[in-house]
């Protein structure tokens, strides 16, 4: 069952699509790249509720039906992002889950890494994320395990490399062919190994 929500971060008002119900003791949060939003998400959700994971689907502010707009991060700056994913956090908390698994792509992956230095994530995943330089000592401060996925073609490559080298263990880098990016990998022959990739890596705290 898919239900349609309403979240509250500060003064916007995000949507949001919850894929499995709750209560649940895991569960996943799904944060879209820019150029995309959460129903970019839609084939794949099910993927995590399959797995005894209900998923939720975030618009970031001023994406999908999410009010708002996403601003850019400066460093030492709140970043909305980070409050958007505190407002989907306290959901999931209020639905009875004690531990969360952040998985984004692109500039979701960098939204799930900025969301885990509150270390209330079990685990997190990036996907072609890092896309711009991160300084080591923000890849430092990342919590929980640690999944990097990404194309070695990807012009973010390098990037996620960099933050893979220097972010703490436990951590676990896994590259593709090719050079897609972000969502353009869901559809990619290596898809279904990617997602069992996945699955696995978010479900292994079960």
């Amino acid at each position: 069952m898919t239900v349609a929500i309403a979240l509250r971060s500060e003064a916007e008002t995000l949507s949001a699509t919850l894929y499995g119900d709750l209560p649940a003791r895991r569960a996943a949060i799904l944060v879209h790249g820019q150029m995309w939003d959460a129903s970019g998400w839609a084939d794949v959700a099910p993927r995590f509720v399959a797995r005894g994971i209900p998923a939720l689907a975030l618009d970031l502010r001023g994406k999908g039906r999410s009010t708002g707009t996403t601003n850019d991060f400066v460093p030492g700056q709140p970043w909305s992002p980070v409050a958007d994913l505190a407002a989907a956090k306290a959901h999931l908390r209020a639905g009875g889950v004690q531990e969360i698994a952040l998985v984004g792509a692109s500039l979701g992956g960098h939204a799930v890494m900025a969301s885990s230095f509150e270390r209330d994530n079990e685990c997190l995943v990036s996907i072609s994320s890092p896309v711009v330089p991160v300084a080591d000592e923000l890849s430092r401060r990342l919590h929980g395990r640690k999944l990097f996925v990404c194309a070695k073609g990807d012009p973010a490559f390098a990037k996620v490399l960099a933050t893979f080298e220097v972010t703490p263990e436990p951590k676990v880098l896994v590259t593709f062919g090719g050079d897609r990016h972000s969502r353009s990998m869901f559809d990619q022959p290596y898809a279904e190994e990617m997602w069992d990739l996945i699955l696995d890596f978010v479900t292994r705290g079960s």
